[in-house]
């Protein structure tokens, strides 16, 4: 619906004009698989250093982020059992 229709409250009445003529072409699956295909070798792909060097960056990053979760809760932790009396 166009704004008009909205703002003027004619829900009921469709546009008469399409404005978008085209039909819409079939396709056929094999012409599909053949597009697929050319845009599959388009795809540049990162060379197996690239992707062992963000891999080990990944892990080491994991790693990093447990160990400060593990020492923030470490020392919430000791604070609640400080403000408990469970400190000793």
């Amino acid at each position: 619906m166009s704004p008009t229709q909205i703002e003027l409250g004619n829900y009921n009445n469709p546009p008469s004009k399409i404005e978008n003529n085209e039909e819409p072409k079939a396709v056929s699956i094999v012409q599909f698989l053949k597009e697929v295909r050319t845009e599959f070798l388009k795809i540049s792909w990162p060379s197996r250093e690239q992707v062992m060097r963000e891999f080990i960056s990944v892990v080491l990053l994991v790693f990093v982020l447990t160990g400060i979760i593990f020492l923030l809760d470490k020392v919430f932790e000791f604070v609640v059992n400080f403000f408990n009396g469970g400190l000793f």
